[in-house]
């Protein structure tokens, strides 16, 4: 009897994939498998210690009293030449040299008015007998505006010339009695106060007489500014009456301009005063009309800033020839503080400074070069260079700060 205490046999779901063929192997009278695996490792781990000791003892690569065979030297490899930078440049990064004119300017801004503007008023009462001119009709100097009735007018000069004419012939009267009673003093036949009193009828006479010829000039002259006419040539701003109304001295009859020459009531900023004279050019653009320009003249330059501000008002003249211009647009501009001509002028991102001085990049073929330049000022509020050496009519440059772009660098241009 077996001392070992025979195991019960475990459930089949419990059994490994080995236990499971021995299971199946013992009703045929088959052997369980056995297990391989571990004398595979035991055949690798051998293999690897070999092949250790043997790299140790100089075994490995070498041929045991065999001649050294020679080992052919690699060939060198040539580095590729490093590849040259081209820098591509767009056609508004270079500048073409020309001389130009070059300026320093302040920048102005303003509204338009007429130069002659003019409300004409009644300076008669009366009845508006005619209107002939609307609103945006031209008109000539001389031509009739407005008509008022002259019959009342012509009534009032007649009253007064009559009232004149029988008072002349008052003092007519009144003279030859005066020296009939100065005749008669003279020969002691009057007396001195017959002769005061005819003196004093006379002066009387004379006083009246002046006066009612004034009311008679008046008279006329009433005759006169009842037709109203334009005293300048222009176009009707606005129309205030219509015939059949009546009106009174002071009563707004028509405005009446001249936009041929428009006044820009203008601001710039109050430091600029000392720099500020008459007859100083102006051109500015207007809302509506693009970069189109005009150009007028300062006329006249405010004493005083404007109050609470630091801005001083300009007042300039600008030629509206073809009335294209209408008052009270927006203008703004530049106003010339000083210009020359004839001169060289590059932007001042072109220039350049090194140990050596001041420079540009000039195009050489399709290359860079460093053109060293004379630069004697700025003009345009520091945006643009004056050059007297170094550039000529004709070079190119480069314009843009570029700072990876060094003298000598390959260049293309493209099309931006």
């Amino acid at each position: 009897m077996s001392d070992k205490t025979e195991e019960p046999p475990k459930p089949e779901w419990a059994l490994t994939h080995r236990e499971k063929k021995a299971l199946r192997a013992k009703p045929s009278g088959g052997r369980a498998p056995r297990r391989r695996w571990p004398w595979a490792v035991l055949v690798i781990v051998g293999l690897g210690a070999g092949a250790y000791i043997a790299q140790q003892q100089g075994l490995i690569g070498e041929t045991p009293d065999a001649e050294e065979v020679p080992v052919a030297a690699t060939p060198e490899v040539e580095e590729a030449p490093a590849r040259e930078v081209v820098m591509q440049l767009l056609p508004r990064e270079i500048t073409e040299v020309a001389p130009g004119v070059l300026r320093e300017t302040v920048r102005i801004t303003g509204s338009l008015s007429p130069d002659q503007h003019l409300g004409i008023p009644a300076e008669v009462a009366g009845r508006v007998d005619a209107v002939n001119k609307r609103a945006g009709d031209r008109v000539e100097a001389g031509e009739v505006l407005v008509q008022i009735d002259l019959a009342t007018l012509q009534n009032q000069l007649e009253q007064s010339e009559a009232t004149a004419d029988a008072t002349r012939a008052q003092l007519e009267y009144a003279t030859g009695e005066l020296q009939r009673t100065q005749s008669l003093v003279d020969r002691g036949v009057a007396t001195s106060s017959n002769l005061d009193s005819a003196q004093a009828n006379v002066q009387q006479l004379r006083a009246n007489l002046s006066a009612l010829e004034q009311q008679v000039a008046t008279a006329r002259q009433s005759i006169e500014k009842a037709t109203i006419t334009a005293p300048f040539a222009g176009q009707i701003a606005e129309r205030n009456v219509d015939p059949g109304a009546y009106v009174s001295p002071g009563t707004p009859l028509m405005t009446l301009v001249d936009i041929s020459s428009l006044e820009l009531e203008g601001a710039i900023p109050v430091n600029y005063a000392p720099r500020i004279e008459t007859g100083q050019v102006v051109e500015i653009t207007v809302d509506g009309f693009g970069d189109r320009s005009f150009e007028g003249t300062v006329e006249r330059v405010a004493p005083v800033a404007k109050s609470g501000t630091r801005v001083l008002p300009i007042y300039a003249t600008i030629d509206n020839p073809n009335d294209v211009l209408r008052g009270g647009m927006f203008a703004s501009g530049l106003l010339v503080l000083e210009e020359v001509t004839d001169a060289i002028g590059i932007p001042a991102d072109a220039v350049r400074e090194d140990a050596e001085g001041t420079f540009v990049l000039k195009r050489d073929g399709d290359r860079v070069v460093r053109q060293p330049i004379r630069a004697i000022r700025t003009w345009d509020r520091g945006r643009i260079v004056q050059v007297s050496e170094g550039l000529s009519q004709g070079d190119v440059i480069v314009s843009a700060p570029m700072e990876r772009l060094q003298p000598g660098m390959k260049i293309t241009l493209v099309e931006g």
